[in-house]
């Protein structure tokens, strides 16, 4: 599809003067919606002008054509939010899939970058319960520091280091902590220290819990053979309290059908191991002996 603007008169963005002095042209290839499932480009015949105002610092400006695409842009402005919605709904691996069959394919990460770049940046306001903790920007390599609202349960702010400084830093710009729930790291009770003096420090319940562990672990250590002869002792005498097991009488039908099988299966096998069975040197009892055989393998 080829398509081009059909006004003489273009606005300068960095000034605001009209202008009417074409400068050039040249060809941007858009990405549309699809049309019956299948791919739509549009090749777009944009302008460049030269701008009339003589204090205006930009000579030469590229026509905008806003509602339509916007600037530096592969896409229409349709497409874009039409990814933009589907982006929201699945992620970015389903929405690429679902996008790929709809007609306008995109790749994941294009998907999340754009869904970035529409984000409108928040204020960062301190929680009054602040949860510090640190996180891999690369496993082993780098780690950073998240920030997160223990009773909102939601993440604040990410910083990209682990030291003390930065998260000082951070504590002194958003005021109004009241307590801070940490891991065993020094550097971020040290922090806590400078810039909150105020807040209440605890450990979280993940490092709590740890400690535990470790303090019990060191306590029964030299307890270890003691600890080993309670267990044994204990497992002997569960199995010598173990209930007796139950009549015959007391067991169902299914259940001493099965009995019966079996141990007509154990004498089959007995017979087979003294006194292997000939079938052709017998005469009446040969499908006697075969249907037993052929319950004994089937049993085993």
């Amino acid at each position: 599809m080829q398509l081009r603007a059909r006004r003489s008169i273009s606005t300068c963005p960095a000034c605001g003067t009209a202008s009417r002095r074409v400068h050039s042209h040249y060809q941007r290839k858009l990405a549309d919606l699809p049309w019956e499932g299948l791919p739509v480009v549009i090749l777009l015949q944009a302008r460049k002008f030269f701008c009339a105002g003589d204090s205006c610092r930009r000579k030469i400006f590229t026509e905008l054509l806003p509602g339509t695409v916007a600037r530096y842009a592969r896409r229409s402005c349709r497409s874009s939010e039409a990814l933009h919605w589907l982006t929201l709904a699945l992620g970015g691996r389903a929405g690429a899939r679902l996008a790929r069959r709809l007609g306008f394919p995109a790749y994941r990460s294009t998907l999340l970058r754009s869904l970035r770049h529409r984000m409108q940046p928040t204020a960062v306001t301190a929680p009054r319960v602040l949860g510090i903790d640190d996180w891999a920007w690369r496993k082993a390599h780098r780690y950073g520091t998240i920030l997160c609202d223990l009773e909102a349960g939601k993440v604040v702010d990410l910083l990209p280091d682990r030291e003390a400084a930065t998260v000082a830093a951070w504590l002194q710009d958003h005021p109004g902590k009241e307590i801070v729930s940490r891991d065993r790291a020094s550097a971020y009770a040290e922090a806590t220290r400078r810039a909150a003096p105020q807040a209440v420090q605890i450990a979280d319940r993940w490092h709590l819990m740890r400690n535990m562990s470790e303090a019990l672990r060191t306590a029964l250590e030299p307890h270890h053979r003691v600890l080993k002869q309670a267990a044994q002792g204990s497992i002997q005498g569960f199995i010598a309290s173990a209930p007796p097991p139950l009549p015959s009488s007391t067991l169902s039908a299914k259940q001493q059908n099965r009995q019966r099988r079996y141990s007509l299966y154990e004498e089959m096998k007995a017979l087979a191991r003294n006194e292997p069975i000939r079938y052709r040197s017998t005469t009446r009892p040969q499908s006697a002996h075969r249907a037993a055989m052929d319950t004994c393998r089937r049993l085993s």
